[in-house]
C-alpha cells in the first residue's frame, strides 16, 4: 500500500484534479481551507442525492489515483469531489446525485478494488410497532459514511429542508434524522412532536433508478387534521397525504433498515 504523509498526498492530488480539470474543462477551485473543489458545471445549484464522506487513508488516496474513478469524473458520472487537507470526516467528499446514483455503485467496486470492505452499520431503534433509522451518517465502511443531502441553500424557509442543517446534523450529531417505519409512523402520529428543533422526522418511498432500488426521504413537516405535510428531497416540492386513506400510506416503506443496507452495499 502507497502510504505517504498527508500533505504529500494532498499535493499530489492537487496537481493531479488541476491538470484533469484543464484537459477536460471540469470546474476546478480552491476554496477556504486548504481545499480543492472539482465539479462538472460551475455555479449551478447542487442537485439532491448523496454524499459520501471520508478520511484521506491510504486506500482513499489510492481510489483518487485510479484511472477508472478518474475517468468517471472526466465522463461526468457523479457531480464531483472535494479533497482538504485537515485531516477531519469530511476531508474527501464524493457528490452523487440521485439521477447519477448508478455511480455509486461503480464506486463501491472501485473502494472494493482499493481494499476497502464494504459492511453497512446503521443505528436503530427497534420496537414492537416498528422502527426508526438514524440518517445523520450511515457508516459503510472504516471512516467512510453516507448522507443524504437535500441540495437546497439557506433562503429556503424551512430550516429542516435546508441542507446546511443536514452538514450540520452529520457533523455534530443533531439534530437526529429518523426514517420511520410506515408501522411506527402510524402508530405513533399524534404522539410525535414535529416542532421539535431536536429531531426530523422522515419516511422513505423507494424510486428505481437504472435497477437500483433507491430509498429516499421525505421530511415529515407538520400534521394537521390527519393531513400529513411532507417535503419530498428528491422531487424538491412538498405534498400533502391524507393518512386515513390507506393508498396514500402504501408508498411508506416498513422495513427502513433492510431496505438502507440493501441500497448502500
Amino acid at each position: 500500500m502507497f502510504h505517504r504523509d498527508n500533505k504529500e498526498k494532498y499535493n499530489i492530488l492537487l496537481n493531479l484534479y488541476k491538470g484533469l480539470s484543464d484537459r477536460y474543462n471540469l470546474h476546478y477551485r480552491q476554496i477556504n481551507g486548504g481545499a480543492i473543489r472539482i465539479t462538472e458545471k460551475d455555479n449551478v445549484l447542487p442537485w439532491p442525492g448523496i454524499n459520501v464522506h471520508a478520511l484521506l487513508s491510504s486506500k482513499i488516496y489510492d481510489v483518487l489515483m485510479n484511472k477508472n474513478f478518474q475517468q468517471m469524473m472526466i465522463n461526468r458520472e457523479i457531480d464531483g469531489i472535494e479533497i482538504r487537507e485537515s485531516y477531519n470526516y469530511k476531508q474527501v467528499i464524493f457528490y452523487i446525485p440521485f439521477q447519477l446514483i448508478q455511480s455509486y455503485k461503480k464506486l463501491l467496486n472501485i473502494f472494493r478494488n482499493n481494499g476497502i470492505h464494504i459492511k453497512p452499520k446503521l443505528k436503530v431503534h427497534r420496537i414492537n410497532h416498528g422502527s426508526l433509522v438514524l440518517l445523520n451518517r450511515m457508516y459503510i465502511a472504516k471512516d467512510i459514511f453516507v448522507r443524504y443531502s437535500t441540495g437546497l441553500t439557506t433562503e429556503m424557509s424551512d430550516e429542516k429542508i435546508r441542507d446546511s442543517t443536514w452538514r450540520f446534523a452529520a457533523a455534530h450529531g443533531s439534530p437526529k434524522i429518523w426514517a420511520l417505519s410506515r408501522d411506527y409512523l402510524l402508530q405513533h402520529l399524534y404522539k410525535l412532536n414535529y416542532k421539535d428543533d431536536s429531531k426530523i422526522y422522515t419516511f422513505l418511498t423507494l424510486i428505481n433508478y437504472h435497477g437500483i432500488i433507491t430509498p429516499i426521504p421525505s421530511i415529515i413537516l407538520s400534521l394537521s387534521s390527519n393531513k400529513l405535510i411532507t417535503y419530498d428531497i428528491k422531487e424538491r416540492r412538498r405534498f400533502e397525504y391524507d393518512l386515513s386513506n390507506k393508498n396514500d400510506t402504501n408508498f411508506i416503506v416498513d422495513h427502513p433498515e433492510q431496505r438502507l443496507r440493501a441500497f448502500l452495499i
